[in-house]
């Protein structure tokens, strides 16, 4: 078992990790898919229930955004940092989703400290998979369900743990809220329920 101030101290790496893998992208282009999320962003300020109810232009032809492929929480994110802006900036829009990276690293190294002996290698080789790399700097939902999910698991699995259900309470607000964020997060439920059960 690792002496609590080396625990505490393992996370400040991997947060410093993260700002190294971050800061130099804080004014990365809007890009990509990041538009479709911000047109939600920008009916989110006249709908705020219903970001999707909307239409937009999608490879020349336009779609309804109702039938968008992910629920929306990253549309709720952007439309409260764009209420917040007024307009969409790089270096703010992004700075949000660092927040969501560093919330991501820290559900990493809560498991990491309580299922392996190496934490900090733990969380920096989750530092270096290309799906936390390249899609954590783009403003898309691949973060934020990212972010949701590992955390509401560390939480989670304290709460089992610890037997605090105030804990599995706010473990299961963070899956819900990850749901919300994309449905793949739904099945991964399942994994949540396993570890009640084996526990």
């Amino acid at each position: 078992m690792l002496p609590l101030a080396m625990k505490r101290s393992g996370f400040w790496v991997l947060a410093f990790a993260v700002l190294l893998l971050r800061v130099p992208f804080l004014n990365h282009a809007i890009q990509g898919d990041d538009i479709y999320y911000l047109e939600g962003a920008q009916h989110a300020q006249i709908e705020p229930l219903h970001p999707t109810n909307v239409e937009y232009v999608f490879l020349g032809d336009r779609v309804d955004m109702r039938g968008h492929p992910h629920p929306p929480l990253n549309a709720w994110i952007l439309g409260l940092t764009l209420a917040a802006l007024g307009d969409v900036e790089e270096i703010p829009f992004h700075a949000v989703y660092l927040v969501l990276s560093l919330a991501a690293v820290w559900g990493v190294w809560r498991l990491a400290v309580r299922f392996t002996t190496a934490p900090v290698m733990a969380g920096l080789l989750f530092l270096s998979t290309p799906a936390f790399v390249i899609n954590g700097n783009s403003l898309e939902s691949d973060l934020p369900l990212l972010a949701f999910w590992i955390a509401g698991l560390a939480v989670w699995v304290d709460g089992v743990d610890a037997r605090c259900w105030g804990r599995v309470l706010a473990g299961s607000i963070l899956f819900t809220a990850a749901c919300f964020a994309a449905y793949q997060a739904v099945p991964l439920l399942a994994v949540a329920g396993l570890y009640l059960w084996l526990h």
